[in-house]
């Protein structure tokens, strides 16, 4: 979870160390809510990370309907494409492509007790012999269609997150592209995983995430082709415990209806139906909510949405920090800021440029305008691999990039690399001018078109011109599927996963031109893959920690993202809504999405 996940979604983030993080809850959180009189919702501090797994429990009567608040249409469908790799797409097929592990609000990660008959069985590796993991499917798992759900679908997805077929359109290969082979048998139900040699995986948890049927697949082509067939249509077979409703999505892909599995293999769902609508306007949620038109919404807090929740009786709210963090990238593709070839983003004034840049902007003074009026603990993010709370989170940022920006140092950096015009009309050293840069931002989103104008105000200071757009669809515009979806400079957000020490390759890892996997603006440092990939091996944790401590450093120099802050998560929802809770991971609110109801 674009996120991100964010965000975009898988989802992105932080391997293994999260498991680590139940104990360490971030001191900072700030929650609010609880039980509702009825003229008001609730507040108070924050909810501690080791209680947020029992949030809101409760008893819940069978059947009912609900609306549930995503905050795009629907665009794509497989989560496990760098296109469909956003949060809100997620949250409506988590109820219907199922994973091995499944990430708890408290960061931990249990175990789907539903398609697994057991803990999988690790063989750790020697000088020797290779890491093996064997996984039991439950006999009875199986597709909404009746199809067995079998190794087979574990092979397809290794077979299209492999890395070995650049057409396969795969938001990451992390850990698939050390696996080197797939195999099932009893009858597809075991299911083995056997890594390359000195090639073992510490973050193997991560792997088997939103399952997608094989048997479906087979009928659209090869895996590239049927990889892409799964993003652009709905699912149409569940192996979870909600389907798509028969017509269920709305023309303009706005509504989805899903519904009760009727074949679903494990407990099954409280609700009869869960329907997911689309507002892209946030600041319109608390009135949907308001109005009885929805019944939750996840929106990204800011100071009026907050305001206008707490003012909506019946509601509980919860605001809590999480592993979601903003962030301004830069597209290196760009020929001010790089160009086509890897070298090209080393060039000097090309390196220079970018450091001025994020070095001229004000970072405490968007939080003070933004996020710290409705959360005075909020700070400066100066990490990119992890966020405060996790282990090995240390500053990496600031001495390069003050928190309140400076203004003179920028200029200095510019000149110092010949370029003219600084703080009136940028001028590159070859007597080229600087062009304008396109920035955006998610439409509807108005934190992120106040960082956007704040940052388009800071370069202004320094000559450069940067025009603010938004984009209604966030996954196309980072991958540039079109023309109406381009970018030079984008503020959005990644939500970490538990598993930091693998979740950041796909991110900053060199990638080939069309076939980026998450890292959108094609940043190249072989430094940075070396470290990357000595940490989803290293079984040494201290080992790991310095690993991602030293590629962010290094991307710090590079100057390819400026990081900003860990974003709070809000939820807020009708009180008499039970079992629904805040799960500030990739995976969001919809984790339980079974057990809801209503009390």
């Amino acid at each position: 979870m674009g996120v991100s996940r964010r965000t975009l979604a898988l989802q992105t983030g932080a391997i293994a160390a999260a498991v680590a993080l139940a104990a360490t809850a971030c001191s900072s959180s700030k929650s609010s809510g609880g039980s509702n009189s009825g003229t008001s919702s609730g507040s108070g501090t924050g909810t501690p990370i080791a209680q947020r797994n029992s949030v809101n429990v409760a008893t819940v009567k069978p059947g009912g309907k609900i609306t549930w608040t995503i905050e795009k249409t629907v665009q794509d469908w497989n989560p496990l494409t760098s296109l469909g790799n956003t949060f809100d797409y997620a949250q409506t097929t988590n109820g219907i492509y199922p994973d091995v592990y499944v990430p708890q609000p408290d960061y931990s990660l249990v175990l789907n007790a539903d398609l697994m008959a057991g803990d999988p069985v690790v063989t750790n590796g020697t000088a020797t012999t290779p890491q093996k993991i064997v996984y039991q499917i439950q006999p009875n798992a199986k597709w909404s269609d009746g199809t067995e759900i079998t190794a087979d679908d574990f092979i397809y997805l290794w077979q299209a997150q492999n890395g070995t077929n650049p057409n396969v359109d795969v938001a990451s290969t992390t850990g698939y592209s050390d696996v080197a082979s797939v195999a099932g048998s009893n009858n597809g139900k075991t299911v083995t995983v056997t890594f390359k040699q000195d090639k073992p995986f510490s973050d193997w948890k991560s792997l088997f995430t939103s399952i997608l049927p094989s048997h479906i697949a087979k009928q659209h082509g090869d895996v590239a082709a049927s990889f892409t067939w799964l993003d652009a249509n709905p699912p149409t077979v569940s192996g979870g415990p909600f389907e798509i409703a028969p017509g269920g999505v709305s023309a303009d892909k706005s509504l989805i209806k899903t519904i009760k599995n009727p074949q679903y293999y494990g407990k099954p769902a409280n609700l009869d139906e869960v329907d997911f609508r689309a507002i892209t306007d946030s600041s319109q949620e608390p009135t949907a909510l308001a109005n009885g038109e929805v019944d939750g919404i996840y929106p990204q807090p800011q100071l009026d949405l907050v305001n206008r929740v707490k003012s909506i009786s019946g509601v509980d709210y919860h605001i809590n920090q999480g592993l979601v963090w903003e962030h301004i990238d830069l597209n290196l593709r760009n020929t001010a800021f790089g160009g086509p070839a890897n070298a090209d983003q080393t060039e000097p004034a090309k390196v220079a440029l970018r450091q001025a840049m994020f070095t001229a902007f004000d970072r405490l003074g968007l939080l003070n305008r933004t996020i710290k009026q409705f959360d005075n603990d909020a700070a400066v993010l100066n990490n990119r691999m992890v966020v405060p709370g996790q282990p090995g989170y240390q500053d990496n940022t600031s001495a390069m990039y003050p928190e309140s920006g400076d203004l003179n140092k920028a200029k200095q950096l510019l000149t110092s690399a010949g370029y003219k015009g600084v703080g009136t009309a940028l001028v590159d050293p070859t007597g080229k001018a600087v062009p304008a840069f396109s920035m955006r931002y998610t439409v509807g989103n108005q934190l992120r078109q106040d960082t956007c104008n704040l940052f388009a105000q800071a370069m202004k200071q320094l000559g450069i011109t940067v025009n603010v757009s938004s984009t209604d669809a966030l996954g196309k515009t980072l991958t540039q599927a079109d023309a109406q979806h381009q970018y030079d400079i984008i503020v959005f957000a990644w939500v970490d996963t538990p598993f930091p020490n693998s979740a950041n390759q796909p991110l900053y890892t060199t990638t080939t031109q069309g076939n980026p996997q998450s890292n959108y603006g094609y940043y190249s440092n072989a430094n940075v893959d070396k470290w990357l990939a000595d940490a989803t091996v290293n079984p040494d944790q201290t080992a790991r920690e310095k690993d991602l401590n030293e590629a962010d450093a290094q991307i710090t120099k590079d100057a390819y993202t400026l990081p900003l802050y860990q974003k709070p998560t809000m939820i807020a929802y009708k009180n008499t809504l039970g079992n629904v809770r805040d799960n500030p991971t990739q995976i969001g609110p919809t984790y339980n999405i079974a057990q809801w109801g209503e009390k």
